[in-house]
């Protein structure tokens, strides 16, 4: 596994000479399972790694004062966490394990001195940070509907899936719960179950043992007014709804 989900990564945010993938192919990367459910990191916690998830999804959250949960965004292969050690900064929120995962951990000064060497490599780490806080925003723009922000988000997990090689053909898997979905948009349960009737009845999505099928997906973009430019905002050109 080793290099492969953060090459791809790499990849999907800069253009990478040869030079910067013997770069990144030469760090040393440590594999480390971690058990759905398990924390990869904890809130308050000062890594001293750069971590990378291999394989599985994640979730960062933070815990409110009435014990609920808030989950700040989703986390696919390829996707860093932990990038708090760079910064020698201690942990502002927690990361939970959705799945079985694999996570790497990579020597923060190590990552740091290839930073420094190569700029394409730089420039990647801080376009995932910025992908992460555009996530968010969106997330807080569609906020006050439940319907348009459950669309959106499915827009928006298809097309992350999709950069990294998870999804195609309208089809990617999908390991959230609907109390995840509703940790995620600020929604109940119960509120999430109903949206997600919604657009099956509407012919507009399956979901299905955790397998998201987008059976219509001019219709999705419509509902979700979805604009995946927010997913790579270096890219010049105009606004674009596909899924593809």
């Amino acid at each position: 596994m080793q290099q492969s989900a953060l090459l791809t990564k790499m990849a999907s945010l800069v253009t990478l000479t040869d030079e910067d993938r013997r770069a990144l192919e030469a760090l040393s990367i440590d594999e480390v399972p971690v058990a759905r459910r398990r924390a990869l990191l904890t809130q308050g916690a000062r890594p001293d790694h750069f971590h990378v998830l291999l394989s599985g999804w994640a979730a960062r959250y933070e815990v409110r004062a009435d014990g609920s949960r808030r989950i700040t965004g989703f986390m696919l292969p390829g996707d860093f966490c932990g990038i708090h050690a760079i910064c020698h900064a201690s942990m502002d929120h927690a990361i939970i394990a959705i799945t079985d995962c694999v996570v790497g951990r990579l020597d923060a000064a190590a990552v740091d001195a290839v930073a420094a060497r190569q700029p394409a490599i730089n420039q990647a780490i801080w376009r995932a940070k910025l992908i992460d806080e555009a996530v968010l925003r969106k997330w807080l723009l569609f906020s006050t509907d439940a319907y348009q922000s459950v669309a959106h988000l499915l827009c928006e997990l298809y097309v992350r899936a999709s950069t990294v090689g998870l999804a195609a053909r309208g089809r990617c898997r999908l390991p959230l719960t609907q109390e995840e979905i509703g940790d995620a948009l600020g929604i109940t349960a119960v509120h999430t179950n109903r949206v997600i009737q919604r657009l099956r009845n509407e012919r507009v999505i399956d979901l299905s043992q955790h397998e998201l099928t987008v059976l219509d997906a001019p219709a999705l973009t419509r509902a979700a007014a979805f604009d995946r430019s927010y997913l790579a905002p270096w890219i010049a050109g105009e606004p674009s709804a596909s899924l593809d």
